[in-house]
């Protein structure tokens, strides 16, 4: 009787281990749901671009040959070309807008001591009446001034 006993809960607790461990794996194996990605026409692309503040134009990114003399080509906000262009025939515009980021806003990249700030006085000129440069060393030109 205890053999039985002892055997039916074993047979019990497997068949509990089992179906917990189909769920949790089912659970994990189960996709989130996907984003949905809205494509934004051309025009609100660039109106996108223009309003983040932080491109100052953009280039095209061509998906078909009548757009393709517009692709690598930089413009900025006000010169950038209408897509879909005026001979395209893809019955949606696959084109897009890449934005150029600005790079002028970025902080100062000198950091610390910087030599420039400093007066230099020396005794001499050092670029005085010879060639700096390994390069001017075989020219002809680096003596001009002689």
């Amino acid at each position: 009787m205890n053999i039985t006993l002892l055997a039916s809960a074993g047979v019990i607790l497997a068949l509990i281990g089992v179906i917990v461990y189909v769920i949790w794996n089912r659970q994990r194996a189960m996709p989130d749901e996907p984003e949905k990605h809205v494509r934004l026409s051309p025009p609100a692309q660039l109106y996108q671009l223009q309003e983040s503040n932080t491109f100052w134009g953009v280039s095209v990114e061509s998906r078909c040959s009548e757009s393709s003399r517009l692709a690598g080509v930089h413009f900025p906000f006000e010169s950038a070309p209408r897509l879909p262009v005026a001979d395209c025939t893809a019955s949606t515009c696959s084109c897009s807008y890449i934005g150029l980021p600005e790079r002028r806003r970025v902080p100062e990249r000198r950091r610390g001591h910087d030599r420039r700030n400093s007066i230099r006085i020396e005794s001499s000129d050092r670029r005085a009446d010879r060639p700096r440069r390994k390069a001017d060393l075989v020219s002809w030109q680096a003596y001009r001034h002689l």
